[in-house]
């Protein structure tokens, strides 16, 4: 991501001076002299290091890791939340249809040169319950038209939405999970949203449901998950998001039955990083005019007097 965001930025701004941190455990050099913070994670404590930091880009679309990372009041940041959409909406679908169709028993099934028809499920006329229509959630229940599903959303507000057959608050999220098939999570992590698929709403899914979850790990109660997939009671699960990330290799995920554990990759594409520098170079157009309209010179950006990339 650095060197892509680099090579825009100097093309369009060469007076810039930009480094690229490599080494995303620790602060990059000098952090105080930093202008303007192009990011991701962050080592604990860090925005508070940066005295001069005026504005932080994100290269994902999160922000619940900030307070970690130290972020003062007022700092400027903006994100990078409309260039994964089409590509985590594409996943969640990819997670639905490949349970219906029974593909991971299909494929163990060739890996063992066994001829057995699948138990594959029609996914027309099924039902998916999706938590959030946000910008991914609504590419979900956009896809989901296609397919003919019919979509129950959950929302804070519950208004209505063209995108779903009906909208509900969160405060019934426990009963519509009973009368589903496909429980999509798309939720951010917020203090409204931690926790709120929990162990009721996972074990008032019907036994032949699926989950998939590509929001945020901290909103569903994975341990139930695997509680019911390790029962039988599950018909499959794809998470994309976990706990802790990378996943250790001795965690009880790797081997829990009709569970598929994903990298937190559902927003990869190959121009991805090229998407992100056209979202970064048009902040910066606005940011670096609002900054200093009058003081650009020969040097380009003299009031940028340096920008990290991590």
């Amino acid at each position: 991501m650095g060197p892509a965001i680099t090579r825009a930025l100097q093309a369009a701004h060469p007076g810039v001076r930009v480094d690229v941190a490599s080494d995303l455990r620790t602060d990059p050099p000098q952090p105080e002299t930093i202008d303007v913070l192009v990011a991701n994670r962050l080592p604990d404590g860090l925005l508070s290091r940066c005295t001069r930091l005026s504005w932080l880009h994100l290269t994902g679309t999160g922000t619940d890791h900030l307070a970690a990372a130290g972020a003062p009041p007022g700092l400027r940041v903006t994100t990078s939340a409309t260039v994964p959409v089409r590509a985590v909406a594409e996943f969640a679908w990819t997670a639905v249809l490949a349970l219906a169709k029974d593909l991971p028993r299909l494929r163990d099934q060739q890996h063992e040169q066994r001829w057995q028809l699948p138990d594959a499920r029609l996914v027309a006329g099924s039902r998916l319950l999706l938590l959030g229509l946000g910008r991914i959630g609504s590419a979900v229940a956009e896809l989901a038209a296609a397919f003919g599903v019919r979509v129950t959303a959950i929302t804070r507000t519950a208004r209505p939405s063209p995108l779903a057959g009906t909208v509900l608050p969160p405060h019934v999220l426990r009963a519509a999970a009973a009368d589903t098939d496909h429980l999509v999570n798309t939720l951010p992590s917020n203090p409204g949203t931690r926790g709120l698929v929990d162990r009721q709403v996972i074990e008032a899914l019907p036994d032949d449901a699926v989950v998939v979850n590509v929001g945020r790990a901290d909103t569903v109660d994975t341990a139930a998950v695997v509680d019911r997939l390790r029962a039988g009671r599950l018909r499959g699960a794809v998470l994309d998001v976990h706990d802790e990330e990378p996943l250790p290799p001795n965690s009880p995920l790797w081997s829990v039955p009709r569970l598929f554990v994903t990298p937190h990759g559902a927003y990869r594409f190959p121009e991805e990083e090229h998407a992100v520098a056209k979202v970064f170079l048009a902040e910066f157009a606005a940011w670096s005019a609002a900054v200093a309209p009058a003081d650009q010179g020969a040097a380009g950006c003299p009031y940028l007097a340096r920008t990290e990339i991590a």
